[in-house]
């Protein structure tokens, strides 16, 4: 028998269920019990001894899906945790500090985009730090269909800055990221994609199991994640791209450049 659901599982599986469906959450006591209204819907969702009590039975069988998900992935992490402290906790015997640049040296510089290198987020700011460049967050933020980030970084000896503007869209966002993970369990888990949803999301097999969840469970989970994350990918990005035009280093991906030499061409034909 499943041990009874807390109120802080209760409320982590609320806010990542309204983030994924786009809801918004309000709290309130009923019966001294908390108590969450999830609007467009007017769901209503408590705890009652332990268990869930809701006047919708798709989000109430939602909510027990992700706190079994929630439940399985703490499991693991307390699992990887305890076999990778086991070294970590040598050192602390010995009393040695944690080494920043052994650790700077082990991080990946770059990344692969259409088989050519990139520069990470991670080696440009480290080469922006040594510049003593300055970044400034000038607006950032997130709605339930878009997050965006907008950075100005400056040269604080010359004055000169750099702006970047990055923005997710949710839709496009989760498809990419849907697509992006799925691809990469199925080249270890042959099979598992089955087909195209009419949202235009991959179809998993519901026969598979992905890290002990249901395939479609498990990619559910992994996309909102992602977009709980999104809007500091998005700050993320801008920074690493005005930083890098900053330094007259500035990578186009490829999908920049197709969509530049489009518009290029369509701006020749226009005046033709």
């Amino acid at each position: 028998m499943a041990p009874p659901i807390t109120d802080a599982e209760f409320r982590k599986a609320i806010d990542l269920h309204a983030l994924s469906a786009g809801l918004t959450v309000s709290w309130g006591e009923q019966d001294g019990k908390k108590r969450a209204l999830l609007d467009p819907g007017g769901v209503v969702a408590c705890l009652k001894d332990g268990a869930i009590a809701c006047n919708s039975t798709t989000t109430r069988d939602a909510l027990r899906l992700l706190i079994v998900e929630m439940r399985s992935a703490a499991k693991e992490e307390a699992e990887s945790a305890r076999r990778s402290n086991v070294p970590a906790r040598r050192d602390e015997a010995k009393g040695d500090d944690f080494d920043l640049d052994r650790w700077r040296k082990s991080q990946g510089q770059s990344y692969q985009v259409a088989g050519k290198e990139a520069p990470n987020a991670f080696s440009v700011s480290g080469a922006a730090n040594k510049q003593g460049l300055c970044t400034q967050i000038m607006d950032a933020g997130r709605s339930p269909t878009l997050v965006w980030g907008h950075v100005r970084v400056t040269d604080p000896r010359t004055g000169q800055y750099r702006e970047d503007r990055v923005s997710h869209e949710k839709e496009t966002f989760c498809l990419l990221k849907a697509w992006e993970d799925a691809s990469a369990m199925q080249r270890k888990m042959p099979g598992l994609i089955i087909g195209i949803c009419e949202s235009n999301m991959p179809e998993l097999d519901p026969e598979k199991r992905v890290k002990g969840m249901p395939a479609g469970l498990w990619l559910t989970m992994q996309v909102m994640r992602s977009w709980s994350m999104a809007d500091r990918d998005a700050v993320t990005k801008a920074e690493r791209r005005a930083q890098l035009k900053l330094m007259n280093r500035e990578w186009r991906d490829e999908g920049e450049i197709s969509l530049e030499s489009e518009e290029e061409t369509a701006v020749r034909e226009a005046r033709r």
